[in-house]
C-alpha cells in the first residue's frame, strides 16, 4: 500500500478515514490490542503522520463514543422534556430510539459498550456523566409512571437498568441483514417493556376456585 506524508487531499476527509479505520480495528481487535501502527497501516500513512489528524488513540476512542451516543442522548433529552406525554408513550419512544441508534451506529456502540472503561481523565468523566444522565432520565419517567398508576414497579432502579440492558444487548446479536428491521425490534422491545412495567393483568389471575395452570404452578 502506498504511503503518503499526510499533506495531500482534504484534511477533513483524511481525518474521517483515520476515524473509520480506528473504529473498525477497535471492534475487530479491541482497543488495547489496536496500535497506532495498525491504524496508520490501515489508511496508508506513516505512524508519525497520524498526529496531523488526531491527538492520540484515546482521542479516537472518545470520538467513537461521542458519535455513537451523542445523537441518542439528544433524542432522549427531547423525549424526557415532553412531560405532557404519558410515561408509557415516552418509554416507547425511548426504546425505539435506542434500538434505532444501535442499528445505525452498530460498530460505534459495540465499541462503546466494550471499551468505555479504557478512557481516563476528562473523557471518562464525560462518559460517566452521560451514562448517569441517561439512566436518570429513564428512571424519572418510570417513577412518574408509577405515581400516575400506569406502572406497577416495586423497584424503579432495577426496572430502569433492565430496560437499558435489554436495549444495549442488541449489539451482541443484531444483524442488518436479519429477519426483523430496527423498527420491528423496537416495537417488540417496547411492548415487552411496557407489559412488564404494567404488571400482571386481572385476566392472568385464576378465578376463585379455579386451579392455576400447570405452567403457572411451576413458575410459582
Amino acid at each position: 500500500m502506498a504511503r503518503g506524508n499526510g499533506v495531500n487531499g482534504s484534511s477533513r476527509d483524511r481525518g474521517e478515514e483515520v476515524y473509520a479505520a480506528a473504529l473498525r480495528l477497535f471492534r475487530e481487535k479491541g482497543y488495547h490490542a489496536t496500535s497506532m501502527q495498525d491504524i496508520a497501516a490501515a489508511v496508508g500513512l506513516y505512524k508519525g503522520s497520524l498526529y496531523h489528524y488526531i491527538g492520540g488513540k484515546e482521542e479516537l476512542l472518545a470520538r467513537v463514543f461521542e458519535r455513537g451516543t451523542g445523537a441518542l442522548l439528544d433524542e432522549v433529552e427531547r423525549i424526557a422534556a415532553d412531560t405532557n406525554s404519558a410515561p408509557s408513550a415516552q418509554l416507547r419512544q425511548i426504546v425505539e430510539a435506542h434500538v434505532a441508534a444501535v442499528a445505525n451506529y452498530l460498530d460505534a456502540l459495540t465499541v462503546y459498550l466494550h471499551e468505555w472503561r479504557a478512557l481516563a481523565g476528562d473523557s471518562m468523566v464525560n462518559v460517566r456523566v452521560q451514562q448517569e444522565r441517561y439512566t436518570q432520565m429513564v428512571a424519572q419517567i418510570v417513577a412518574r409512571g408509577v405515581q400516575a398508576g400506569e406502572f406497577r414497579v416495586p423497584d424503579v432502579g432495577i426496572a430502569t437498568l433492565g430496560l437499558l440492558g435489554m436495549c444495549n444487548w442488541l449489539c451482541q446479536w443484531y444483524q442488518p441483514s436479519g429477519r426483523l428491521t430496527p423498527r420491528d425490534i423496537g416495537a417488540h422491545f417496547a411492548d415487552m417493556v411496557l407489559d412488564g412495567l404494567r404488571g400482571p393483568s386481572a385476566s392472568s389471575t385464576p378465578a376463585p376456585g379455579r386451579p392455576a395452570s400447570r405452567r403457572r404452578r411451576e413458575r410459582a
